[in-house]
């Protein structure tokens, strides 16, 4: 798979390649998405597609691992010095809100939640990106304070991963108001946060 090319032109196609799968999972979902629905909505013909990657597969492989950046990104911008002198719930409040807005960034974060259960490869990646996030979480609760032994917070860390995706699930399947929705996780997410710090 050519993910960097050295050409601009390459690039820009590669790029354009990169915004149609984001374009295709948005607005018709996961199961529609195919080198040729790619192609279409790129405006290029289909063997183009195949001189940067081999498959669709590769092409999500790649989309995720750029979102999967962006959330890890988010998430040290968020997870300073300067926002650990903030009171407990107001960092993690910021944090959390910071991550939703990364991971919300392109309104496919649900495709990506039922992409999982179909490519392993995702899967793979998914997992790997989790096993990061839980060690930044530790490592915050940890710098912020907290005296539960690693482990635990490790486990805890799991544990909220895993509830955000359940979040991403709820969102999707019932769509409810999003502010709602957002203060009903916020709070939740919180009263987990602050357990290990009684």
């Amino acid at each position: 798979m050519l993910r960097h090319p050295k050409q601009q032109r390459s690039r820009e196609r590669v790029q354009r390649i990169i915004d149609a799968t984001l374009s295709v999972l948005e607005h018709e979902g996961v199961k529609a998405l195919s080198t040729r629905s790619i192609a279409t909505r790129a405006e290029i013909p289909v063997s183009s597609v195949y001189q940067y990657f081999p498959n669709k597969e590769a092409i999500l492989v790649a989309v995720y691992e750029d979102y999967l950046e962006v959330v890890r990104e988010a998430y040290d911008k968020a997870d300073t010095p300067e926002n650990r002198t903030l009171p407990k719930r107001e960092f993690f409040s910021q944090l959390i809100s910071k991550l939703w807005a990364a991971e919300g960034r392109n309104n496919i974060d649900a495709e990506f939640e039922t992409a999982l259960g179909l490519y392993p490869q995702l899967m793979a990646i998914d997992r790997a990106h989790e096993d990061w996030i839980a060690e930044r979480i530790v490592k915050s609760l940890v710098q912020l304070g907290s005296d539960w032994p690693k482990p635990k917070l490790k486990r805890m860390a799991y544990f909220l991963y895993q509830s955000n995706s359940t979040l991403w699930f709820y969102r999707s399947r019932h769509n409810p108001p999003k502010k709602e929705a957002r203060e009903w996780a916020l709070a939740s997410l919180l009263a987990v946060f602050e357990k290990c710090f009684e």
